[in-house]
């Protein structure tokens, strides 16, 4: 299994290229359709990134959980699989902005990882051609070779199988989210892809009490605070960014509900609720609604 964000990039990444006809490209392309948005957070992504800035950046890759680790402790409790939980396809036209598409790429990828856990493939589909839309757009170049390919679609019904050969194809992507001139844009997939994990487990648990079975998801939920906190860390190397200080003050809203919660490692049910209704908000921001 997964032990860290790295694989799930390459789920986020990948998987839509794979579905994707004709040769990989490893030429950048601009995002479609000027507009200032779009500008600001090019700026962000292209501008020169400091050391410290890449440090930040390897940090989070290494220490951020891919979505599959919240998501498998849903079988735990157990919960359903909610429609609700998901960014709805019919969304996809209204990102015009780098900053929104990238952050996007994340929220989609985060659903293709909800729609696998809960072995839902025809879903996941959907959401794969999304991402692939938005990847396309943002113009991020990624290589991938035939013989992933036939695998995937020799075992993409099988998601443990799905997990390796995704894991698997990892290190080409790797070059291309460590490059100086793409972390803008790949701290923003990393930010999208975090909310949507934890609003994806926060919709599922909806009003579900608290008990032996669940304790264990409380805590994944309680642990999301450190991440958050790197998160916040790595975006605030390009506060200058109008739109991506935005997305700051947005998440810092969401990390003073961690910071006021009566315990430092445990969460009410009554705490779960204002969360959720903090992450939704936040996250309804990304999304569109």
């Amino acid at each position: 299994m997964f032990k860290n964000l790295s694989s799930y990039w390459l789920l986020t990444l990948l998987l839509p290229f794979l579905f994707s006809c004709g040769n990989a490209t490893t030429e950048q392309q601009p995002a479609a359709g000027p507009d200032s948005a779009s500008s600001s957070a090019q700026s962000a992504d292209t501008s020169k990134i400091d050391e410290l800035t890449q440090f930040k950046y390897d940090k989070l890759i290494g220490n951020i959980p891919i979505p599959f680790d919240i998501l498998r402790v849903h079988a735990e409790v157990p919960l359903a699989y909610n429609t609700n939980a998901v960014n709805p396809t019919s969304n996809l036209s209204s990102y015009s902005s780098n900053t929104s598409k990238a952050l996007n790429l994340g929220i989609y990828g985060g659903d293709l990882a909800y729609s696998i856990t809960y072995e839902k493939f025809d879903d996941m589909g959907r959401y794969l051609k999304c991402a692939k839309k938005l990847a396309d757009d943002l113009g991020i170049p990624l290589a991938f070779d035939q013989k992933a390919l036939v695998t995937y679609k020799k075992f993409g019904t099988n998601k443990d199988s799905l997990e390796k050969i995704v894991f698997n194809s990892y290190s080409e992507v790797d070059k291309t989210l460590k490059s100086n001139e793409r972390i803008g844009l790949a701290s923003l997939v990393v930010t999208g892809s975090w909310i949507e994990g934890l609003y994806a487990t926060l919709t599922s648990l909806g009003t579900s009490p608290k008990n032996e079975k669940s304790k264990g998801l409380y805590k994944k939920i309680w642990e999301q605070k450190n991440h958050l906190d790197m998160i916040i860390g790595l975006l605030e190397q390009f506060k200058e960014d109008k739109s991506i200080s935005s997305v700051i003050d947005d998440f810092k809203a969401i990390k003073s509900v961690y910071d006021n919660l009566s315990s430092k490692s445990d969460i009410s049910e009554a705490e779960i609720a204002t969360l959720a209704k903090k992450v939704s908000e936040v996250r309804g921001k990304i999304v569109g609604h």
